[in-house]
């Protein structure tokens, strides 16, 4: 539905007096809440671009551009800030579990991975931020 309408958009001719304006499409907003709930809800789960675009009926082309222009960052790096930032929080609040059940719990499977993205995003490993609290 949104591609015919998108397509008819692009067909149509604009009046002389409206050249030049551009108007932002409210459903481009809608879909970035969507996935922005969607991975705030999922983010502990195997997630995919191609099966958020499958799941709303979008290209992933479409879906990473207007995640982009409305949010400034892709899908991927705004899903893996908030596994991060889920992480820090059950460094500091589970002491208790490893790094490797941390990293499981926000949806990595190889701690090593999430290890090296963790210091990258924090600037120190997830060990260092638990001796620090």
């Amino acid at each position: 539905m949104q591609l015919l309408l998108l397509v008819l958009k692009e067909q149509a001719q604009l009046p002389e007096s409206m050249k030049g304006y551009s108007f932002e499409s409210v459903n481009k907003k809608y879909v970035v809440e969507q996935i922005v709930s969607y991975f705030e809800d999922h983010y502990n789960e195997k997630i995919s671009l191609d099966t958020i675009a499958e799941n709303m009926y979008l290209s992933p082309f479409y879906i990473s551009k207007i995640f982009k222009s409305e949010t400034g960052d892709t899908p991927i790096r705004h899903l893996i800030h908030i596994r991060l930032e889920k992480a820090r929080e059950l460094l500091l609040q589970e002491k208790e579990m490893s790094i490797q059940e941390v990293a499981a719990a926000v949806g990595y499977d190889d701690a090593y991975h999430f290890s090296k993205l963790f210091k990258k995003y924090y600037g120190q490993a997830p060990s260092r931020v638990r001796k620090e609290d």
